[in-house]
């Protein structure tokens, strides 16, 4: 199949495969943990590292693939990295001790996680604006999805064939998502952008940085994904642990809040080209606020319940899902000759705070909901400052990079 007879339904098939991958591969493990870290003679703490370092791989698989996809196209990165996660699913399935495998998990998210930024910079070349955002909102609500199937997948398959059929699972969607894009993905950077001269990669980094409108995006989507990630983190300990949920109910608890991002990102879909994106990402932060402020209150006032947990959850994710795609819909479109290194860059900072988030969290775990309580809320409250703080200006020395592509 080549380009031409790819219709728009076919593109979103693709780019949601590839985009959807390093969802499901944080969330199809989350109930097998408590097995995970018996099996390996482990503590929950030890195990959550899994996830941790899986974000660390993913911060770094950012900055790797986005300037590479730049310089040597979409399509070979993203066949290599496809390559990378495959054996290191592989590793993560025949792992014998923790450091194993969080080692292997480091890599599957540097070669799986390209789909990320390469396959939101493909809806970026290949499609006008105006198709962009609903494009965007689609992925999004995939990407939604993501979260309520894969638990669920993961937890029947963890009780016939354990834990390690889990990564195995993964494995199977890794090599589909691989020989899709060998056979049915084409090229679509253009060549004015492979023979475009370019700076040093430090030099526009630095320059990214600079530029307001970049940080502001960049700061906030990192903000909203720390007040829905101490959730992801923590929910499976704390629902199972405490609460004694089996597996397959703490996946539909789990399926239960991330609705709300999918509701989000339909909201998103409805209102682009009708509102401002600005403006949708401030009611988008105000009811993250409010969503925050409900988790805190009902911890202070009830006893730990799913109810106290999951309807301000809910809340939360129906703003992640609506500031997720909008944020990323406006951050790209000054960017032409760089959008991998900028999209690269973008999703970089997002990973990297989620990472510190994720270590924090690690470090504050006492066995109760109160740390992923407490992030949440800081995250969210940072979410608000820095969008309303940082508003866009393009730095003034010699232009900013938009004016520059």
């Amino acid at each position: 199949m080549n380009e031409k007879t790819l219709s728009q339904r076919a593109w979103l098939v693709l780019l949601m495969l590839v985009v959807c991958l390093p969802r499901v591969t944080i969330d199809a493990y989350l109930p097998s943990l408590p097995a995970m870290a018996d099996a390996l003679h482990g503590t929950d703490a030890q195990l959550q590292l899994t996830l941790t370092m899986y974000m660390v791989g993913y911060a770094l698989s950012m900055l790797i693939a986005g300037p590479l996809s730049d310089r040597h196209g979409r399509r070979p990165v993203l066949v290599g990295g496809l390559l990378v996660y495959l054996c290191a699913t592989a590793a993560c399935a025949l792992s014998t001790s923790v450091s194993a495998i969080v080692v292997a998990r480091i890599f599957q998210a540097l070669g799986g996680c390209s789909g990320t930024v390469i396959g939101r910079v493909i809806v970026r070349e290949r499609f006008p604006t105006g198709i962009q955002a609903a494009m965007l909102s689609s992925i999004s609500a995939g990407m939604a999805l993501s979260p309520v199937v894969a638990p669920l997948a993961g937890s029947f398959v963890a009780q016939w064939l354990g834990w390690r059929g889990v990564f195995a699972l993964l494995g199977v969607a890794g090599l589909t998502a691989l020989l899709m894009v060998c056979r049915h993905l084409p090229e679509t950077r253009a060549p004015a952008v492979a023979n475009s001269r370019r700076e040093s990669l430090v030099s526009t980094y630095a320059t990214l940085l600079r530029d307001r409108s970049f940080l502001r995006y960049s700061l906030a989507i990192s903000f909203i994904y720390c007040t829905y990630f101490p959730f992801v983190a923590e929910s499976s300990t704390l629902f199972q642990r405490q609460l004694h949920v089996s597996g397959q109910v703490y996946a539909a608890i789990f399926g239960v809040t991330v609705l709300g991002y999918l509701i989000g990102s339909a909201v998103f879909r409805r209102t682009s080209g009708r509102w401002p994106t600005d403006g949708v990402i401030a009611c988008a932060a105000i009811i993250n606020l409010g969503g925050a402020a409900a988790l805190w209150g009902a911890a202070a006032v009830a006893p730990l319940s799913a109810w106290s947990i999951v309807v301000p959850m809910f809340t939360i994710m129906l703003s992640v899902g609506i500031a997720i795609p909008a944020c990323q819909f406006a951050v790209l479109q000054p960017f032409t000759h760089i959008a991998g290194t900028a999209s690269g860059l973008f999703f970089f900072i997002q990973m990297a705070i989620t990472a510190i988030c994720g270590g924090l969290l690690s470090g504050l775990a006492n066995g109760s909901a109160q740390p992923m309580i407490s992030l949440t809320v800081g995250a969210s409250i940072a979410f608000f400052i820095v969008f309303a703080g940082l508003r866009s200006r393009s730095v003034a020395a010699g232009g900013s990079i938009a004016s520059r592509s």
